[in-house]
């Protein structure tokens, strides 16, 4: 339940970059990098998640 959660949040967030990055020039705004940064959060908390399921 809790990796489908992340699974979905990540392509939330990789949908919401994108769209952001189609209006604006700069990959150096603030928001931009905001949701980047927390797109990385999400990831490596997939990803240990994921690990930790797949030894227990």
């Amino acid at each position: 339940m809790l990796l489908q959660s992340l699974e979905d949040e990540i392509h939330t967030l990789r949908m919401v970059l994108y769209d952001l990055g189609q209006e604006a020039d700069d990959y150096s705004s603030g928001k931009i990098l905001l949701l980047s940064k927390r797109l990385d959060e999400k990831i490596v908390q997939y990803q240990k998640l994921k690990k930790y399921t797949c030894n227990h």
